[in-house]
């Protein structure tokens, strides 16, 4: 039977068993936690400010959510079923706010809106929400343009026929079919909501990711911050558990479908009104923040704030990078290797890969201080080979960028390998190749756009992660979130500005990769 447990079924079970518990451990060890609390601890968070996270945090998560999927979906929708002048330039860079850092996009709005409103009124939880909607609503909107691109338009010419308005044909038809994409990118925002903490902060919205940082910094009570970090744990498995549910058992197929949409001509007044939506929404999320932040770097340079005490731009642009590189690559080959030695053996080597991508479903924070604990514990023993420490080291910071976005490399080298044709690796087999052979000749290079999506979601996210890099990063490596998260934490916009903008700099030729990956069929994560 293909699902049925067979041990010591060559090497493949041993790999995949020993991935699978390295890569869940972190979040063992928080879940582990809960068995013994310190009933003293959760006392008085329940006295002071448990309550009020808790109340934040839903609060934040629905209204983002509910702006990123109303906002996202109605975007891919204007590009995906209207012809217009620029519509082809339009939908490309309405994926670019992804490149912006919500924690970035926040201090920029919070100073340009601190004068004329005060600075009492622009520190709230709705101004928050809207930062984080213009930033995170490309997660929804690049699901749904998918979704919408290889729905046939036949679909829509049935219900026209049948007497339904152009509106009701899309509520009734089209998004329906899209709801498994729509709902999985909702899913990804409220993740992100959940492991914001640079954003929060800056707008003095208390959620239990700023506060699991709250007790780690403020009391180093390791055993506190982990219990508090359960709370994540089980909101994202909750979030997961509703995405699932409102995707049901939808699956849609829509053979030769892909580019099938038939955009309708606009002309006049609502043309002008789709440019209105469309190029409004980059304003906001893009060129407004990107001449902000040009004008204060350079600003920057003239008043001799563009390094720090720890070194240079370049110095901290190499720490990233270096990061971010070595995750992206250590993600690459874990999800390549996990891919191809679990789809062989059924449900067991699927349900091993799932926990080997259960890092992507709990906030940074969690996967943060779950690594420490567990590199903590190898450190004390003394397993890792040499006098050196897990524990402040770049391969301790490397581990967690794995543990956090090994899912995306996961996710999307197998969907892109699973549409290669079976024909094709049969014949190669047929003539003599091993199967090794046969996925680096054949299917990976066949996969390629799928490979190059995974990569470059997977060096967005390292570049762009705060909690992780704040909590592990060694001495002498600086990346450039942490730089952002102390300038804005002291109220310096100008220095901030410098490595913001390299963020956005290093992170836009990435974003130019992903939609040429996805115009080539490549899936993102789902």
């Amino acid at each position: 039977m293909t699902g049925a447990w067979r041990p010591g079924r060559g090497p493949g079970w041993a790999l995949l068993v020993v991935v699978s518990a390295v890569m869940a451990a972190p979040v063992a060890v928080i879940l582990w936690s809960i068995t013994n609390p310190s009933t003293e601890v959760w006392r008085e968070l329940w006295q002071t400010r448990l309550p009020g996270m808790i109340i934040d945090t839903v609060t934040l998560v629905t209204l983002v959510v509910t702006g990123t999927v109303i906002v996202g979906t109605g975007l891919a929708w204007l590009v995906s079923a209207y012809e217009f002048r620029g519509r082809r330039l339009l939908s490309w860079l309405l994926m670019t706010p992804i490149a912006i850092p919500g924690y970035v996009l926040g201090f920029v709005w919070l100073d340009t809106l601190q004068g004329p409103l005060g600075a009492r009124a622009v520190r709230s939880i709705w101004l928050c929400a809207a930062v984080l909607i213009a930033s995170l609503y490309p997660y929804v909107y690049v699901l749904a343009w998918s979704a919408f691109r290889e729905q046939s338009p036949r679909t829509v010419d049935v219900a026209r026929t049948l007497g339904r308005s152009s509106f009701k044909a899309w509520w009734h038809v089209v998004v329906p079919m899209a709801r498994p994409s729509i709902a999985a990118g909702a899913a990804l925002v409220a993740m992100e909501v959940l492991t914001d903490v640079g954003t929060v902060r800056l707008f003095n919205v208390s959620t239990i990711a700023d506060g699991v940082l709250r007790v780690w910094f403020g009391t180093g009570d390791r055993d506190a911050a982990a219990e508090l970090a359960v709370l994540l744990v089980v909101a994202a498995m909750s979030l997961i558990l509703v995405e699932r549910a409102l995707r049901g058992r939808a699956r849609y197929t829509q053979a030769g479908a892909r580019g099938a949409t038939a955009a309708r001509p606009v002309t006049g007044m609502r043309a002008a009104a789709v440019n209105v939506v469309g190029w409004g929404v980059l304003c906001i999320a893009i060129a407004v923040p990107v001449v902000r932040l040009v004008r204060w770097a350079l600003r920057a340079q003239q008043v001799g704030q563009a390094e720090t005490i720890s070194g240079d731009l370049g110095f901290h642009v190499v720490s990233s990078l270096k990061v971010a590189g070595f995750a992206t690559i250590a993600c690459l080959v874990i999800g390549a290797t996990m891919v191809f030695a679990a789809r062989e053996r059924g449900r067991w080597g699927a349900a091993l890969g799932r926990l080997a991508s259960l890092g992507y479903a709990v906030p940074g924070p969690v996967v943060a201080i779950g690594v420490i604990v567990t590199l903590a514990a190898v450190d004390r023993r003394g397993w890792w080979p040499g006098d050196g420490l897990l524990v402040g080291s770049v391969v301790g910071l490397v581990y967690a960028m794995v543990v956090r976005f090994l899912a995306i490399a996961t996710q999307g080298i197998g969907a892109s390998v699973g549409k290669v044709s079976p024909s094709s690796v049969a014949s190669a087999r047929t003539l003599g190749a091993g199967r090794l052979r046969v996925a680096t000749r054949i299917e990976l290079p066949l996969a390629r756009a799928g490979v190059i999506a995974a990569a470059t979601l997977v060096a967005i996210d390292s570049l762009k992660e705060l909690p992780v890099t704040l909590l592990l990063r060694p001495f002498g490596v600086e990346p450039l979130p942490v730089w952002v998260w102390q300038a804005t934490s002291e109220g310096l916009w100008v220095q901030a500005s410098v490595p913001s903008l390299m963020i956005v700099a290093i992170s836009m030729p990435l974003v130019a990769a992903l939609l040429w990956s996805v115009e080539r069929g490549a899936e993102v994560v789902s």
